[in-house]
């Protein structure tokens, strides 16, 4: 058990025997006080006047005359219709320390999640097409949301699901047939040129009308899997997963399992026909759908009139082929927000199905850039390679004139790094529910609210940490400074927040967090001078905490995707 659930499980303890059997109190009815001067722990005594038709702030001046301090509480008070709880500051820091620096790593971790499994179904690029800065956040939010809750005990299973069929499958094959046929591609450029075709195919589409005829007859022979071109989409998709392989290695991002779109076409169309058999589905003016009018969810489409699949024809039969590949209690779906009503029809198209899994879908806002939207269509894009590429070497440039001694093995390994923390953690800051306009240059900034902020904290701490000539000690009674009682219990709030954001799936608590905790230190280093302390206890306590303030930024980093460096 954590420190601040030691202390609110003491202030409980506290009430029940005060307040006796007659008003249950449970540990939801604890608060924060929103001045640190009032207290650490609050009561509202609200619910008890009521049922005792009596004044609030008497009941709480009454009831605090009673309490009893504690351990980890020594001073209870009244404040309005409050009861406050005031932390032994001495005891509770020393045993913050010791729950960081005894886990290290594990710190933050919990056990909400024991005995159940999740799958998560994210990272769902489309071959064929690039990689680019909108597949991003899709990425990296699905796997900051496993890390998070693997970090809460929950088994996990992250399964990537890419579109490899389909009409943008079969435009990008005519215009390579068209146009490159007889081309050498180079085997690093082979995925580019793919993104190149598919967008001058989409604008050549769009100027010759007769091409579209072409393409969907090239989207029938690859359906009925005649050569040469079930060959060509087997040479051609290989060149997208190489490089999605390879980003998401970057990236940090780890599914489990790979699933596509092309496993599950076949099944779907028999799936459909079952689903016309039994009932549940029906014919609509040629094309199949369900429908969802007594749910409000009007028609939902899932096979067109021409008998050609569409999304939902593979997502049904997906559903269940992960619900038998893991069999996991709930089935979570990152998938873009406008997404939202399909993902509803969805839904409760499988409960009809009588599909048990519990189901979630977390919607996630587009990445725009500051001069606008982007599209594949019209090849206005950020590509990942471009964007990566670009920050590396102005980070690069910036620590080679910051290092002058370092080798170019080591600059470049730690641009890599700042690059990595600048994208995720400006993809993860934000709710979902938020459009992002990436603004590259204040992803790369070592100030603000930003990845290389927090890896710049943490570097700034190992640089005390060497030059310190002890060894830290954990000495509560010696933090006394406000700030250092500030960092403790951002620190000590740490695995309370890894905890809400398991059951909400808002990694931007995460990001918030190590800011908030980063900000402080910022301001801690500039007024308290650690290493100049003649104090030697209240030196090794200093430098105690800041080992704690290190680790926590490091574990949470870590959930959200980012490794960390020791100098930039």
């Amino acid at each position: 058990m954590y420190t601040l659930d030691k202390a609110r499980k003491e202030a409980l303890a506290s009430l029940k025997k005060t307040l006796g059997k007659k008003f249950p109190v449970t540990t939801d009815m604890l608060t924060t006080p929103p001045n640190p001067e009032l207290g650490d722990l609050a009561f509202g005594c609200f619910a008890l006047a009521k049922g005792q038709g009596r004044s609030p702030l008497e009941i709480a001046t009454e009831i605090a005359a009673h309490l009893e301090p504690s351990t980890l509480i020594n001073k209870i008070s009244s404040a309005g219709p409050y009861v406050n709880f005031h932390f032994n500051e001495a005891n509770f820091a020393s045993l913050v320390l010791h729950d960081v620096l005894k886990m290290k790593k594990r710190y933050g971790q919990g056990t909400i999640g024991k005995g159940k499994k999740v799958l998560v179904d994210y990272a769902q690029p489309n071959t064929h097409k690039e990689f680019h800065v909108g597949h991003i956040r899709n990425a990296l939010l699905g796997q900051a949301i496993i890390n998070v809750l693997k970090a809460s005990g929950y088994e996990t299973v992250g399964a990537a699901y890419i579109g490899d069929i389909g009409a943008h499958v079969a435009k990008a094959l005519w215009g390579y047939d068209k146009w490159y046929k007889d081309v050498k591609i180079e085997k690093a450029d082979r995925a580019k040129v793919l993104g190149e075709i598919y967008t001058r195919a989409t604008q050549f589409v769009a100027e010759h009308e007769e091409a579209k005829a072409e393409i969907a007859e090239v989207q029938r022979k690859l359906e009925a899997e005649e050569e040469p071109w079930t060959s060509m989409w087997k040479e051609t998709r290989e060149w997208s997963l190489a490089s999605f392989r390879s980003i998401f290695a970057e990236l940090g991002v780890k599914p489990d399992v790979w699933y596509f779109e092309s496993q599950v076409e076949k099944p779907g169309k028999e799936l459909v026909r079952k689903m016309l058999v039994d009932g549940i589905a029906k014919k609509s003016e040629g094309a199949t759908i369900v429908d969802l009018e007594e749910d409000k969810l009007g028609a939902f489409l899932i096979l067109k009139t021409d008998g050609s699949s569409l999304y939902a024809t593979k997502d049904l039969p997906l559903a269940f082929k992960k619900d038998a590949d893991y069999h996991a209690d709930r089935q979570i779906f990152v998938i873009d927000v406008r997404q939202s009503l399909y993902m509803k029809q969805l839904f409760a198209t499988l409960r009809r199905l009588n599909f048990t899994p519990d189901l979630v879908h977390i919607g996630y806002e587009m990445v725009t850039l500051p001069e606008g939207a982007m599209s594949s269509r019209t090849g206005n894009i950020v590509k990942y390679e471009d964007l990566r590429d670009t920050m590396q070497a102005k980070l690069a440039a910036e620590t080679a004139e910051r290092h002058a001694d370092w080798r170019e093995k080591k600059i470049k390994a730690n641009a890599e790094v700042l690059t990595q923390a600048g994208i995720a953690f400006t993809m993860l800051r934000q709710d979902p529910g938020r459009i992002i306009t990436f603004d590259m240059a204040e992803a790369m900034s070592v100030e603000g609210f930003t990845g290389p902020y927090i890896l710049y904290t943490i570097a700034r701490i190992y640089s005390l940490e060497a030059k310190a000539d002890m060894p830290s000690i954990m000495l509560g009674e010696q933090l006394t400074h406000p700030l250092e009682q500030q960092m403790l219990r951002q620190v000590a709030d740490f695995p309370n927040v890894v905890s809400k954001t398991a059951a909400s799936f808002q990694v931007s608590m995460i990001a918030q967090a190590t800011y908030n905790l980063a900000k402080i230190f910022a301001e801690y280093y500039h007024e308290v001078r650690v290493l100049d302390d003649v104090n030697r206890e209240r030196k090794g306590a200093r430098l105690a905490l800041m080992a704690a303030v290190r680790q926590t930024l490091m574990n949470g980093c870590e959930l959200l995707g980012m490794e960390s460096v020791k100098e930039m």
